[in-house]
């Protein structure tokens, strides 16, 4: 407002990160980044995941989801007790298999439960990734499966339902006391990951029995 040199002009929003004023969800995230973690903290492998990983056509808050999992800083067991929400008496167990803490590298890649719903969306799609160390590691694997850039969004989209859909099957188990088979879980991931793809990619639409049998033509469309 230039009240000062005798214009008046009306009030408006200004977003203070970017030239032009206008919000964008990249300038956001390089801010909150650089808030979070230190420059030389993360690899350039990393980094080039977290350049990618707004890319998804997933809805925006499960890409957030997946980038707040991969800067490890989803409310795990122990992740709340590291910030001392949880009492010095609260269980640190996993919920979703038997034994040992719960952090979120075990809870998406190496519980029992985890690996068997990544091997069934792995073979509903017709690849085999051994499951690596870690998050960042899967999502290089995974990206990598095919060099078609259709194939790569869609494989990057159901990426992003995995792991919110073991995030809400963990949650379902402590919360509401219950528990979905593995097998229940993966035809989720099916059924949300069609949903998104119908609503958010531009491509013909396809049948949920045409997406059950065959994602990958779906996606070439």
């Amino acid at each position: 407002m230039e009240g000062f040199r005798g214009r008046q002009e009306e009030d408006a929003w200004r977003w203070r990160l970017v030239v032009d004023g206008r919000f964008t969800v990249k300038s956001l995230y390089s801010k909150l980044e650089g808030l979070m973690i230190e420059e030389d903290s993360i690899t350039l492998e990393q980094r080039k995941v977290f350049s990618r990983i707004w890319k998804s056509v997933a809805p925006s808050k499960v890409v957030a989801f997946s980038w707040k999992l991969l800067h490890n800083r989803i409310p795990t067991k122990v992740n709340l007790s590291h910030r001392h929400v949880l009492s010095p008496e609260s269980s640190l167990n996993r919920v979703m298999c038997a034994g040992g803490l719960e952090t979120a590298n075990h809870l998406m890649l190496h519980c029992t439960y985890a690996m068997k719903v990544w091997d069934g969306v792995m073979r509903w799609l017709g690849f085999n990734v051994v499951i690596p160390p870690n998050l960042f590691s899967l999502w290089e694997c995974w990206d990598g499966v095919s060099n078609n850039k259709k194939i790569r969004k869609g494989l990057r989209m159901i990426w992003h339902a995995v792991v919110w859909s073991l995030w809400r099957a963990r949650n379902d188990r402590i919360f509401n006391n219950s528990f979905r088979e593995m097998e229940e879980l993966v035809e989720d991931i099916k059924v949300l990951s069609w949903r998104w793809c119908l609503n958010r990619m531009c491509s013909p639409a396809c049948l949920f029995y045409e997406w059950h049998w065959e994602p990958k033509q779906c996606l070439l469309r």
